[in-house]
């Protein structure tokens, strides 16, 4: 049995033709973070799951970026598992206390994060039900990432889902919570369905999604995850102290239409890329010990100083930047230039409680929307991608609310 003691989600705050879509500077690894952040924000997790068919990178893995996001530390253990609806919910049932799995998708149907923290006396718990995995591969990806799909309604309906939910016994049962990955219309009038995920593509969010639903209303019953032919079943149970449920998702606004200029943008250095990665990931600035010449001020980016002796100071300590701040000053760039999709607006943020001033992109609103004095957050983005590797770091969304301890979550 699982106890869940928070749920967070996140969705992008942009949409095209009515659906919601990833902003350029998101993919898997940025919405994984901010619902995990959602969910964790006092980042207590002591091992960390994430489940995705869009890992950003492939070889050689995105747990240290990952942790980075999510103010871990390097030591937490991080496994990643390539999956959908089923695979979170079993990665769910089989966590430990103090396990936060984060489930992200990114495709051209669905965009979004989100993520559970398992505790003790959460007031809300899953039980294993039953399982089932089965081979009918009605949607196919090859080594480019384009996908296939074999178009049955009828073929799915019969042969994967209704067969699969016989054998196991399902057919027949009087109230589901939740069901992941197919269309309400799949079920039939076996099951009265109080949530669905209608579009089969939202995959592996869609069943922390659905249990956050669950849980608002206060709705028990069973979640079934269902992938193709594969399911994944548990009963979901309410009482006592209701878990926190934090939604990341602002009103979504037009995609704004963007130009990237043909040419070669920067290339990465990868020696530049590990010096830079600790302070820029972890939002972190340099503390020296006080002396003549050097104060305590925190430094960012970091760098070596020199007091008044003339002496080299390169010995200094990380210290967290606050994730808040205001609009000093702003800029629009219009002119196309390479990687970077264009116009996109510069902030310089001055940090809440902190001498710093940080040069920042801007995030979450059009081009030259943003206004001196506008409040907002720091969030984790995929600032480019150079050489084939992303390179992420930190932008700024003005308007955004800073994130809220939810109810019911650890202090």
């Amino acid at each position: 049995m699982t106890d869940i003691v928070a749920i967070g989600t996140y969705l992008p705050p942009w949409e095209q033709g009515g659906r919601r879509v990833k902003g350029p500077d998101e993919d898997a690894l940025t919405m994984a973070v901010a619902a995990g952040r959602a969910a964790d924000p006092g980042a207590t997790a002591s091992a960390v799951v994430m489940v995705s068919r869009n890992f950003p990178l492939l070889e050689g893995g995105n747990a240290a970026v990952l942790l980075a996001g999510l103010s871990l530390p390097a030591d937490v253990p991080v496994s990643e598992v390539l999956g959908g609806a089923p695979a979170v919910l079993d990665q769910i049932l089989a966590g430990a206390e103090g396990t936060l799995v984060i489930a992200a998708d990114d495709s051209d149907s669905a965009a979004g994060g989100a993520a559970v923290l398992i505790g003790a006396g959460g007031g809300a718990k899953l039980s294993p039900a039953a399982r089932q995995s089965r081979s009918l591969p009605t949607v196919t990806r090859h080594d480019d990432g384009s996908r296939q799909r074999y178009v049955d309604p009828r073929l799915q309906r019969e042969v994967g889902l209704k067969s699969t939910l016989k054998r196991l016994g399902l057919t027949g049962t009087p109230v589901v919570a939740a069901v992941a990955g197919v269309k309400r219309s799949q079920m039939g009038n076996d099951f009265d369905v109080t949530d669905t995920a209608d579009d089969p593509a939202v995959s592996a969010t869609a069943v922390i999604r659905l249990i956050a639903a669950a849980i608002e209303n206060g709705r028990a019953g069973l979640v079934l995850a269902i992938e193709q032919s594969s399911i994944s079943v548990a009963e979901l149970s309410t009482g006592g102290h209701r878990p926190g449920v934090t939604r990341d998702e602002a009103a979504p606004t037009e995609l704004p239409k963007l130009q990237v200029s043909e040419g070669v943008g920067i290339p990465i250095s990868l020696p530049a890329y590990a010096r830079a990665f600790e302070p820029k990931l972890r939002w972190e600035a340099a503390v020296f010990d006080e002396r003549p010449g050097i104060d305590t001020a925190p430094l960012f980016p970091p760098r070596a100083r020199v007091d008044s002796g003339g002496a080299l100071a390169d010995q200094y300590r990380l210290a967290p930047l606050p994730r808040t701040g205001t609009v000093y000053t702003h800029t629009t760039v219009r002119i196309p230039v390479p990687d970077l999709p264009s116009p996109y607006s510069l902030a310089l943020v001055q940090l809440d409680d902190s001498p710093v001033r940080a040069l920042l992109k801007v995030t979450g609103v059009p081009p030259g929307t943003t206004a001196v004095g506008q409040a907002g957050t720091v969030v984790l983005r995929r600032i480019a991608i150079r050489s084939g590797i992303p390179d992420y770091g930190y932008m700024f969304w003005p308007g955004k609310p800073a994130a809220a301890q939810p109810e019911g979550a650890p202090a």
